[in-house]
Parts: structure tokens; sequence; C-alpha cells
């Protein structure tokens, strides 16, 4: 049986103490006694009704502010969605009209984002990159970006030249692409690294070119400039681009690209590696490695390779 409310426990009790005939009374008297009992009662159903309502309309004001605050909390996050949209919106009305940007400096600030964007170079066709804002100032063209070893990167020389995946997951932008880049203007070299233990490291360069196909894109790289990466690029300044079809290294007896199953600047063969197999650990060196990582070749988890216009100065 279910259980009386409160006010009803309360109503029954006024009745019984209320109600009922009292005895030793003579009639008159007992009109007037009960009368004032039953003014008192009266009095106690108010105070109990307005107690009732009084809790009942704090809960309402209670309940209305809590959807006042996540409609209003639901309207913020729909505008920002808006905002991001008509940002997105406006470039490609933008990039759709023929006003491509010439490098990641001219998108829009904060925004990381894939962009069609055409080099300051004759006889250049626009082509997608993955701006990235995220890391020292922004404006980063991400040329190189692997973190989950979903795309394989033992190709040969036409696909490094061209550039395979996208732009936005796992990619290689093409060495012919970089080339031009960097004959744009002076760019700059960030290495964002992170092994699978969840350390993260970066490299910046104050410098980085890629010559022609002519030169076997020839790598040029400037100053190491600071980071806890270390410095593990330089010692291949100056090194050709080498692929599992075609080898450009300077190592007399071996074929890193080869060996290493893997397209890179190589020289001497591992120094660096970031097209390296995606694995954690081998035997045989045969990792996405980086050595002044941990001074040692083991695989890490997570690369990427940014580029930057400089800021021309005067």
């Amino acid at each position: 049986m279910k259980k009386p409310s409160k006010c009803a426990r309360f109503l029954l009790l006024s009745c019984a103490l209320y109600c009922l005939p009292l005895p030793g009374y003579a009639n008159g008297n007992s009109d007037r006694v009960l009368s004032s009992k039953l003014d008192q009662l009266q009095d106690k159903i108010m105070e109990l009704l307005e107690a009732r309502l009084t809790s009942m309309q704090e809960r309402m004001e209670r309940k209305f502010g809590e959807h006042m605050v996540a409609l209003q909390r639901a309207e913020k996050s729909k505008s920002l969605e808006l905002d991001d949209q008509f940002l997105v919106l406006k470039d490609a009305i933008k990039q759709n009209s023929g006003a491509y940007f010439a490098s990641c400096r001219g998108v829009p600030s904060g925004h990381s984002n894939m962009f069609m964007i055409r080099p300051s170079v004759p006889n250049t066709l626009p082509f997608m990159v993955y701006c990235e804002q995220s890391y020292l100032g922004g404006s980063w063209m991400v040329i190189h970006k692997r973190f989950d070893g979903s795309l394989d990167f033992n190709r040969g020389w036409e696909e490094y030249k061209e550039g395979f995946g996208e732009p936005n997951g796992e990619h290689w932008i093409g060495l012919e692409k970089i080339h031009r880049i960097t004959q744009s203007g002076d760019h700059e070299l960030l290495v964002v690294l992170k092994d699978f233990d969840g350390r993260a490291k970066m490299a910046l360069y104050d410098g980085f070119d890629v010559d022609t196909e002519g030169a076997k894109y020839k790598l040029s790289i400037g100053k190491y400039d600071h980071g806890d990466a270390g410095d593990s690029l330089s010692m291949d300044n100056g090194a050709r681009f080498s692929a599992i079809d075609q080898d450009n290294d300077q190592h007399p007896d071996g074929f890193c690209a080869k060996h290493y199953q893997s397209g890179w600047w190589f020289k001497h063969c591992v120094n660096s590696n970031l097209n390296g197999l995606y694995r954690s650990t081998d035997g045989n060196n045969m990792t996405m490695n980086w050595f002044t990582f941990r001074n040692d070749v083991q695989g890490l988890k997570e690369a990427s390779m940014m580029i930057r216009e400089k800021v021309k100065v005067g």
C-alpha cells in the first residue's frame, strides 16, 4: 500500500485532534472550542501550503536557472561552430575564386586546417596543405606527418617526388612541392616528435631548402636553433634524396634506402630517418627514428616536419 504523504498525514492527525467530540463540555462551550480549533487548523494548513508552494517555487527557479545556463552554453557552442564554418566557407570562396594563399602565413590566424596554396613560383599549380597553428606562433606548413603507421612509406622515387597520403592524415607532401615551396623564399624547419612512452620533443632549424630533381632534391639545412630533441639532421646536410629504387647516398658499400625500406636524405645511412618502418624497436635499426631523441634508434610513435616562410626584415 502506498504510504500517505506528509500533507495527508497532517490532515488526518489534525482531524483526529480537532474534529472529534470533546467530552465534558456543554454544547455552547464545545462549539466555541471547536471553532477556535478549526481556526488554528486552518492557519496550520495555510502555513503548510505556503511552505510547500515556496519550496516548489524555489525548485522551479533552480531548474529554470540550470536550463538557462545549459541553453546559453549550447548557444555559445553553436555560435563558435558557426564561426568556424564561416571561416572555412570564407576560405573556400577565396580559394575557388583563384585567390590562393601563397603560404600558411596568409591563412586565418589560430585556425589549423587544410588550405589550398600556390607558392609564388612560375608554373606552379595550387595544391592542398595542412597549416598548423599550435607551435611557436603558428603559420607552419606540414610537409610530413606520421602518427599511427597506417600509411606505407616504403615507396619508390616517383611517389616520393609527387607525394602520397592526405594532408589531414599521415602523408608525405612530395619532393617537387617542397622544392617549389622553398624556392619561393627563405624557410625554417620544425621537427616535432613523440616516442611510445609519450615523451614529446622538438627541433628547430633556422634554414631549410630542397634543390631540383636534377640535383636529386639535395638537402640544405640551416643552423640548429633550439629544441630538446637534439640535432640529428645537420650531419646529412648536402645529402641527396634516395628511394628504394634510386641510390643517391654516399655510403661506399651500401644502399641505405633499400636496406631501411624508406626514402630519405641518406648520406652515410642512419642519423635520422623519419620515413622508416613504423615500429617501436628493431634489431637492425629499421625504425622511424631521430638518433639524438634518446641517443639510440628506438622507433618513434609520432613525427611531423613543418616549414614556415621566414619574415623578411627591412
